[in-house]
């Protein structure tokens, strides 16, 4: 996975929660994964990973 990748997939953890969640889940960040084109499709361990290697929590 290309340094590109992971800031894209940060990113996307950083933001704003999609209407109707309190927060993002591994599972929710998942699903927006696959349905952006400039993140190749990752399982939720995966991103679960990504994300503890950065020190990035979801609240």
């Amino acid at each position: 996975m290309t340094g590109e990748v992971e800031a894209r997939l940060i990113a996307l953890a950083c933001s704003a929660q999609p209407e109707g969640y309190a927060r993002w889940s591994l599972r929710l960040l998942e699903k927006h994964v696959q349905l952006t084109e400039d993140i190749p499709n990752l399982d939720h361990s995966t991103i679960g990973r990504v994300l503890k290697k950065r020190n990035c929590v979801l609240i």
